[in-house]
């Protein structure tokens, strides 16, 4: 029986961690595949029962993990990043989601033949997205503003409100409220999640203003205090640890007094993982016969919810927002449902299962079916759309610099100057001072953390400059990025050579080579220190760049071109070099003068 649990495990972690590594091979969403491997290792192969492995546990392993999942996602929600985009995205987390949940569940009712109370349920789970699907449909789409970040904040803001809905009817269902009584536990729901949210955020502010934790156990202690967070809540109150997981990730986000930089890469050390794995083991929970029963009417509802419901909830929350009508049509084909409802669903079914509620099973073979079909017709399909829509960014120039020193600045900035977005992203906290005294957009992170592609817009950014003195790191962040841009648009400095012995040694190089095998950050760093600038030289019919060179004796280094119309950068690499016609700048390394 070890050996056989064992074995279900290791598949289940190998498929997951496969998964994820193919979806960023192929470009595609990981839940993509995350469905096709749970429905291989379940209902295809039967493989897999996560019932018969987990018995008792699979309800409290499936809680906790939504709980873990929400205090992620929460603890990306900065409430001056709301703020800017408020109108439209608080209009389709509130009215937009009470017309998904009224007319979802209608459908149900109406089109499918489940009980009321039932229905209801399922129009509030299939309320939420979730930004674990959204976040990588944006990055391959890469949509104009404001259409990005209205869906980010929609994606992440609607986990948390589509779980409190659920939560609700289901307490409803469950002690059979009607009335004022209805509300009684979502009362309850709210005051002991709001308090006991509060009073562990201030006991962790507590604990680390006060140094009593050291770094290296931060992350696990914030997520013991979750858990028991969490746990204490539902005792108090059952169901209301989700809440306290979202309330204690938005206040932890909001709070100045301690850094939550550790916590914040929680996502990249378990929430993916956990992602993936409770994500195989929900799809392998569906019966075959339950996939046998997809009939037309089970078709027509898919259609319904991603060609008439969301467009509703859309334009009804656009009116008078100012965005156009290829803007809104966009909007509404973004749809997808995630993990959330996915874990939710399966979490209700198993507690009205256990109480005797007829169909109870129905209910997480049509969110699932909703999840596949709104999971595959956006992968597939909304880039096609949205630049027949022409609401995607046409060929962007800007560029994004691995490295915010002194002379990374300087290029940023003569970038910027001329129109073009750009953007630094450094661990190095003094370098991103001087950028933002300087005027210059930043981020402070490591550029492989998934808050970077979650939670920057790259609106104009077309390109990547890997300038750090670190050669694994420029080679790793080329890789990491090769899928946002193209390997085309992906640059590095060259490796740094290093002479052991009679060896040379030399890192490996996986992007673009910058300006000249020999130009590495060594060449610069020694010629900026020594007073090299970079300057801008416009490029005339009288002064043409064999005048630069002769003008700077031989000693200057072209990095790249601006073209006349600005509309267009052309960078100098081992494999091409642009020359410049008049009207363009030329953007050089040269000697002080």
């Amino acid at each position: 029986m070890e050996q056989n649990l064992l074995l279900y495990l290791s598949a289940i972690i190998a498929l997951g961690i496969l998964c994820q590594w193919l979806a960023w091979l192929l470009k595609l969403p990981s839940i993509l595949l995350f469905l096709v491997a749970g429905l291989f290792l379940g209902p295809f192969t039967g493989f897999l029962n996560p019932d018969a492995l987990l018995g008792n546990f699979l309800a409290p392993i499936v809680s906790a993990s939504i709980a873990i999942i929400l205090f992620e996602g929460s603890l990306r929600l900065k409430v001056k990043d709301i703020k800017a985009k408020a109108s439209v995205v608080i209009n389709l987390v509130s009215i937009g989601a009470v017309i998904t949940w009224v007319l979802t569940s209608l459908l149900v009712y109406l089109l499918l033949g489940l009980p009321l109370d039932l229905a209801f349920l399922v129009g509030a789970i299939l309320i939420v997205s979730g930004p674990t699907v959204v976040a990588p449909l944006l990055c391959h789409t890469r949509p104009k503003k404001p259409l990005g970040p209205i869906l980010k904040w929609e994606s992440i803001l609607i986990d948390p409100l589509g779980a409190i809905a659920a939560v609700l009817v289901f307490e409803a269902i469950m002690h059979q409220a009607s009335g004022l009584s209805l509300f009684i536990p979502l009362i309850k729901i709210v005051i002991v999640g709001l308090t006991v949210g509060f009073i562990l955020v201030k006991l962790l502010q507590f604990f680390v203003k006060r140094y009593f934790l050291p770094e290296s156990l931060e992350v696990p202690f914030f997520l013991m205090i979750l858990m028991v967070g969490f746990t204490f809540s539902n005792f108090l109150q059952p169901e209301s640890g989700l809440l306290t997981a979202t309330v204690m990730g938005i206040l932890l986000a909001n709070q100045n007094v301690i850094s939550i930089t550790h916590v914040a890469q929680f996502k990249e050390n378990l929430a993916i993982p956990l992602l993936a794995n409770l994500f195989i083991i929900l799809v392998a929970r569906l019966k075959p016969e339950f996939l046998n029963q997809y009939g037309w009417k089970e078709l027509l509802f898919l259609l319904a919810i991603i060609f008439l419901v969301r467009p509703i909830a859309v334009f009804c929350s656009t009116i008078k927002s100012g965005l156009s009508l290829r803007e809104k049509l966009f909007l509404s084909a973004v749809s997808p449902r995630g993990i959330i409802a996915a874990a939710v669903s399966s979490l209700f079914a198993i507690h009205l299962s256990e109480y005797g509620f007829p169909q109870a099973d129905k209910l997480v073979s049509l969110v699932f079916l909703v999840i596949m079909g709104t999971v595959v017709i956006n992968s597939f399909f909304l880039k096609p759309l949205a630049n027949f829509l022409k609401v995607s960014q046409p060929d962007p120039q800007g560029v994004l610099f691995v490295g915010a020193h002194d002379w990374a600045r300087e290029m940023a900035r003569k970038i910027h100057e001329e129109g073009f977005e750009v953007l630094l992203v450094d661990t190095n906290w003094f370098h991103i001072k001087l950028a933002e005294q300087e005027g210059l957009p930043h981020f402070y992170a490591s550029v492989f953390s998934d808050c970077v592609l979650e939670e920057i817009e790259f609106e104009g950014i077309g390109k990547l400059f890997a300038l750090t003195g670190n050669d694994e790191v420029n080679s790793l962040a080329v890789v990491h990025f090769a899928e946002v841009f193209g390997y085309k648009e992906v640059y590095q400095l060259p490796p740094l050579q290093k002479n052991i012995g009679c060896l040379r040694i030399s890192a490996p190089k996986r992007g673009r080579i910058l300006f000249g095998e020999e130009i590495d950050y060594q060449f610069f760093e020694y010629r900026y220190r020594k007073g090299y600038v970079i300057r801008k030289i416009k490029i005339t019919e009288k002064y043409s760049m064999e005048d630069a060179f002769a003008c700077f004796s031989g000693d200057f280094i072209p990095l790249f071109l601006i073209t006349e119309d600005r509309k267009k950068i052309k960078v100098y690499t081992t494999d091409y070099r642009p020359n410049p016609s008049p009207g363009d700048l030329l953007v050089a390394l040269t000697p002080p003068k």
